[in-house]
């Protein structure tokens, strides 16, 4: 498993030197929209810069405009921008487009998708990269449990190109031994937390021991 870092609650600035405490943990850096809202994409490519080795993630959730928001994000420097799979079928395939274009890579958000089982299978159809099922941030709030949604997705297309997010820690990790994805969206487990550094490790620890 891979493990993504979901960035969502600082700046750009502050971004640096946090991730040089964790970088060696992590996999995919993922400016999150809030960021994004925040300060937009311009810098993402010095993200890039700083951390060459690692895949840049703008989580745009495009839902429309699809090939234009994406060459936004792929112009500054991301390596994989997040389509809603709530979007109309033309707006995913111009995203995808953009993609091709580009040499990079598209995630489709299923955050609130009705059936992302079925879905899913017609993603695949259309060559999407990676998809994600997401447990929005309020319905995590309110402590909604996704591990059921992911094991029956699991059971019908297995892990591969798929990400899990929404409050991702270490208890929801031992959850997934049976039905592990191939990435693992952890954002306020480490960056809220007092030793970022302890955190990370926990994650990587708990990631090891499922994958055995």
């Amino acid at each position: 498993m891979k493990l993504q870092l979901a960035y969502d609650l600082g700046t750009y600035e502050e971004l640096y030197p946090f991730m040089e405490e964790i970088e060696e943990a992590v996999d995919i850096i993922e400016i999150g929209t809030p960021v994004i809202l925040r300060e937009g994409v311009s810098q993402i490519e010095n993200v890039k810069k700083r951390f060459p080795d690692k895949l840049i993630f703008a989580d745009l959730k495009i839902m429309d405009a699809g090939k234009l928001e994406a060459d936004i994000g792929f112009q500054a420097g991301a390596d994989m921008v997040s389509v809603l799979g709530l979007a109309s079928k033309k707006t995913i395939e111009a995203a995808k487009s953009s993609a091709i274009q580009w040499n990079r890579k598209i995630m489709i958000d299923m955050i609130n998708l009705e059936d992302p089982i079925r879905k899913w299978a017609d993603f695949m159809e259309m060559e999407m990269d990676y998809g994600c099922l997401h447990t929005a941030h309020d319905d995590v709030t309110d402590g909604e449990n996704s591990l059921e949604t992911v094991e029956k997705f699991h059971e019908a297309h297995g892990g591969q190109q798929i990400s899990v997010a929404g409050g991702i820690d270490p208890e929801k990790i031992r959850n997934l031994k049976s039905c592990q994805p191939e990435i693992l969206v952890v954002g306020s487990y480490i960056t809220t937390a007092a030793d970022p550094s302890k955190a990370v490790k926990t994650i990587r620890q708990v990631m090891n021991e499922i994958s055995v």
